[in-house]
């Protein structure tokens, strides 16, 4: 039984082969036994092999037998990695050789036959590296016909003659059809990208199209469904499969538990996996010794957090409890240790940030440590720091060393370039009179008071000379804080409405956003002044005016709509005048469950952060420094008159679907393929139904594009790549008699609450942003499973996780749409009542108001 236990699906059936061959050779009394991996098709007889095991005892084929080394993968060190020889092949001849060769092989595989790359073992495959200098007998079998796959077929170009198909000129014994996905025709392996369907000859495409279908029609995909007998404990809690070789931790439980599916077996393996490893300072032991198993096992991670129990602990106990979870498949019992060691986390920054931002005094504002006083800054005291290079260079240790002279830049230079108030002020100038009396002799004292008084002259001094440039005698009265730009002067800030800047006329989502939100702001009568944060560059196509822009931004609120990533670069061309002594609001949305690190100092000058939906709230709160509030998009289509389908070439007769799509937001997270597959098997060839399928930016992603019209099939879905307006765009939904989106995830789901909006049924995936418009009684939610990210998503990371909608289900849902008149008009009907009364622009204006309001008050 622990046999069965510690190994996956993948490595117990290797692990088995050894034993299987014995068994064979034992029980039967064949004289040859050749191995084939279950996913290898014979096409001629093993001639060449059997002719080898007239004077060999083992045959092996290698992974290359031509160097492979052009940057794709898998290159040389790939397959160093894996094992020289691949073993969906191997055949034996009886001889004491071979017997000999079992013998070790089991012994190897009995304890050692796992996916364990940072200790250079690959299941069956790295052993059998040694064989050829450690046995006799040993035929290395390179002929081009046998064991063709994506690692050689670079070198084996497929071709097909009388004999039938050949590789490189050689009759093709068999082909090797690791990592096909059966259910997409347009690739070769998951584990390859050195070749390119389309770079392929007829023949390969016919092999391999061949080779699916009988799959097909054999049941693969309910086969594909089985569950692993082993997978699961007795009881019913699956076994996390990073956890299975638990001997090698504990090997005192195969000693003492017979059964390891039973319940002592699951409660010995619960207690070992979520024990703590006693590891780094008091504060960073809750790393459990299955989530370090997995780190340890993981060049991945090791790479990313390398400093585990130190300032990374955090972000891997998050990364443990969202992509950990899914990666590993760990239910909540396995993640008990980590989630309470974040919640202790959690609530120790909460006490101390609560201890920061008050008005403390030395008892309060230092923690002594091992490494010496440590200074608890304020929030905004750090957000500055973050903030600014230069600063970072200047002190690089703001919380220890460098804490004393970073508060006398704060309380000087800081409060004039940031126009800090005393509000802000007062804790950061507590925190100073602490740090100055914990100093251990009264000469240090004196210095820092100095310093204090120095700096803080010399600011005034540079203050006045400023004030004597600009005209003004040193001794006036301050004049109300105004702004000059584009040579204009403003006069006091006005607290009655807001400087509105976005992507004006971008045809974009960012640009749509910041055009509705003028909507909502107009709807509700709040005033405001309008500027583009880019008059140029690709996105900037200029839709139709929204209004004129401004030379001039009276108002105190900065409401920007631009995201995190861009934020900085807008913050630089408005210039940091915009921002000094304004509320700053910034509106992000961010379409993954966890907010980029790496963007954190684009908080620096916003009081708060305003996002289109619960999910993105979600996501950034985990990394905000300040609040995060969900204030949706505004949303109002008015389709023109006389714009109907004939406008855009479509059929008046047919029920037609409609997917829209940018290809600069990121493709592979749209996922129109998905959306033609699930097209497809719900209407096959019948011609009354169309998908079309609206493409921004098509010209952007020419190789998308293409790979796109081949998986279409011709005049059941047609692709709109013109560039159209927004009021075309409105005709367009208008036209169609459902919205599809099978997205991996959205920030909000702009294209389903326009069609929502105008009374038409939707179906999309059951995840991310939509969800907070989108249920159960007014659409159809298509069930998903999450899955990585994986390369080439930038900026996307691809070890994240999203969502990869139920393909069949989404079929089913399209034929209930097109077959049943009453479903489309309750949907129609509950759909348009929801987004109608909660996404207005009047809805979503009084949102506004109402969050402008609570920071005038001082509430956010």
């Amino acid at each position: 039984l622990w046999f069965h236990f510690k190994y996956t699906i993948l490595e117990l059936s290797t692990a088995v082969k050894p034993y299987a061959f014995e068994h064979l050779f034992a029980a039967y009394d064949f004289d040859r036994v050749v191995y084939l991996d279950p996913d290898v098709r014979l096409y001629a007889s093993l001639d060449a092999v059997t002719e080898a095991l007239d004077s060999a005892s083992i045959v092996l084929t290698p992974h290359l037998t031509c160097p492979s080394e052009d940057g794709k993968r898998p290159g040389e060190l790939d397959i160093l990695r894996s094992g020289a020889f691949n073993l969906g092949f191997i055949a034996l001849a009886r001889s004491s050789d071979a017997q000999s060769f079992l013998v070790w092989w089991q012994q190897k595989l009995y304890d050692h036959c796992v996916v364990d790359m940072p200790r250079g073992l690959f299941v069956d495959q790295k052993w059998i590296d040694l064989v050829p200098g450690m046995f006799a007998g040993v035929h290395v079998l390179r002929d081009p016909g046998y064991n063709v796959a994506y690692w050689n077929l670079a070198h084996r170009a497929i071709s097909r003659g009388e004999r039938g198909y050949e590789a490189a000129g050689a009759r093709l014994a068999f082909f090797h059809f690791s990592g096909l996905d059966v259910e997409r025709e347009d690739g070769l392996s998951i584990y390859q990208n050195r070749l390119e369907m389309r770079d392929l000859p007829e023949a390969t495409h016919q092999l391999l199209r061949a080779y699916r279908e009988e799959l097909l029609s054999a049941e693969y995909l309910t086969c594909r469904r089985w569950p692993y007998v082993f997978g699961k404990f007795r009881n019913g809690v699956p076994i996390p499969d990073a956890g299975r070789p638990i001997h090698h931790e504990a090997p005192e439980l195969a000693a003492t538990i017979e059964d390891p599916f039973s319940e002592d077996g699951y409660a010995a393996f619960l207690r070992v996996w979520n024990e703590a490893i006693q590891a780094g300072d008091a504060a960073h032991q809750g790393v459990s010794r299955l989530a370090y198993r997995i780190y340890r096992t993981r060049t991945d991670l090791q790479a990313s957090m390398p400093d585990l129990f130190g300032g990374n602990y955090v972000r891997f106990l998050k990364w443990m409890l969202v992509r950990g979870r899914v990666e590993h498949d760990l239910g909540d019992v396995f993640l008990s240790t980590i989630s309470e060691a974040l919640r202790v986390h959690q609530e120790h920054r909460a006490g101390a940030q609560e201890g920061a931002d008050a008005h403390r005094d030395s008892e309060g504002a230092l923690e002594v440590g091992g490494g010496g006083p440590r200074i608890a800054l304020t929030r905004l005291a750090a957000k500055i720091h973050g903030s600014r290079s230069e600063l970072q260079r200047s002190f690089p240790d703001p919380y220890g060393r460098d804490g004393a002279r970073y508060l006398v830049w704060l309380l000087t230079y800081g409060k004039a370039e940031h126009g800090l108030s005393e509000e802000h002020l007062a804790p950061m100038r507590a925190l100073w009179q602490s740090v100055v009396r914990a100093q251990p002799d009264a000469g240090t004292r004196l210095k820092y008071r100095l310093l204090l008084g120095g700096m803080s002259t010399a600011v005034r001094m540079r203050q006045t000379a400023v004030r004597v440039r600009s005209g003004l005698t040193a001794f006036a009265k301050p004049a109300p804080f105004s702004v000059r730009r584009e040579g204009r002067e403003t006069g006091p800030l006005d607290d009655s409405g807001v400087n509105l800047v976005g992507y004006f006329h971008a045809k974009t989502g960012i640009g749509q956003t910041v055009r509705g939100a003028r909507e909502a702001l107009a709807a509700t009568g709040i005033p405001m002044s309008l500027r583009c944060a880019d008059d140029t560059g690709i996105d900037c196509l200029h839709e139709s005016p929204v209004g004129p822009m401004s030379r001039e931004f009276p108002y105190r609120t900065n409401l920007i709509y631009v995201n995190a990533d861009q934020a900085i670069l807008v913050r630089r061309r408005l210039g940091d005048a915009f921002y000094r002594n304004r509320r700053n609001v910034g509106f992000w949305t961010w379409e993954l469950d966890e907010f980029p690190e790496e963007w954190q100092s684009a908080f620096a000058p916003y009081q708060e952060i305003w996002t289109s939906s619960t999910f993105c709230q979600k996501a950034i709160c985990r990394l905000a420094t300040v609040p995060v509030h969900c204030v949706p998009y505004a949303v109002a289509p008015v389709v023109p008159e006389g714009m109907g389908r004939s406008h855009f070439g479509l059929p008046e007769e047919k029920f037609l679907f409609l997917f829209a799509f940018d290809v600069l937001s990121v493709p592979e997270r749209k996922n129109p393929l998905a959306a033609v597959r699930a097209f497809e098997k719900a209407f096959g060839g019948d011609a009354r139904f169309q998908l079309v399928l609206k493409v921004n930016h098509a010209d952007r992603a020419p190789a998308f594009i293409a790979e796109l019209k081949r998986a279409c099939a011709p005049g059941a879905v047609r692709i709109l790549d013109a560039s159209l307006s927004r009021e075309e765009m409105y005709g367009l939904i208008g036209c169609s008699d459902c919205i599809v989106s099978l997205h991996r995830s959205e920030g909000f789901g702009l294209l389903m609450a326009e069609g929502m909006y105008l009374g038409k049924p939707a179906i999309a995936t059951k995840y991310s942003g939509n969800l907070d418009f989108m249920t159960a009684d007014n659409s159809l939610l298509v069930d998903y499973k999450l899955i990585p990210v994986g390369l080439g998503c930038a900026p996307y990371d691809p070890v994240s996780v999203w969502a990869d909608a139920d393909v069949d289900q989404a079929a089913a849902y399209m034929k209930q749409v097109a077959e049943s008149a009453d479903l489309r008009s309750r949907l129609s009907i509950a759909g348009a009542e929801f987004v109608k009364a909660n996404l207005s622009p009047e809805a979503v204006g009084r949102t506004i108001r109402m969050r402008l309001e609570e920071l005038r008050n001082g509430r956010g």
